[in-house]
């Protein structure tokens, strides 16, 4: 839908205004967090919901997660839906088995800057729905 594309959108620049070379989707959410978990990525992230029937299930995202946090690396749950409907990612949230998105970075430094441009895209997704 043209909300969650806008979504999207905001999400991405809000990366690459802070400097970020490229940004690569590869559509495979378990090869994004392998790929991260052996340093070839720096992280990967993918929203999705049940209600909009998109993004990665459990079997999508559970043995990379296994795979990020093994060999050091940090996830995070980035849900936006349910009881978590703050645009702000919660640092020290878990990563949802059940629900529908991942976050996963290299080290915890990165995931707190990559975090926070995620955070500052939702709320200029927000702002744009709000005063459209």
């Amino acid at each position: 839908d043209s909300s969650g594309v806008r979504k999207f959108c905001d999400i991405q620049s809000e990366i690459l205004l802070r400097g970020v070379r490229n940004i690569r989707v590869l559509g495979s959410t378990g090869l994004n967090m392998a790929y991260v978990a052996c340093g070839r990525l720096d992280a990967a992230f993918e929203e999705g919901s049940w209600k909009s029937n998109r993004g990665p299930k459990i079997w999508d995202f559970a043995a990379g997660m296994l795979l990020i946090e093994e060999a050091g690396g940090k996830t995070h749950d980035i849900s936006s839906e349910g009881a978590n409907t703050n645009p702000i990612v919660d640092l020290n949230s878990p990563i949802d088995l059940m629900g529908r998105s991942f976050f996963c970075a290299s080290t915890s430094e990165l995931a707190c800057k990559v975090l926070d441009a995620i955070s500052h895209g939702r709320s200029k997704w927000e702002d744009s729905m709000i005063n459209s």
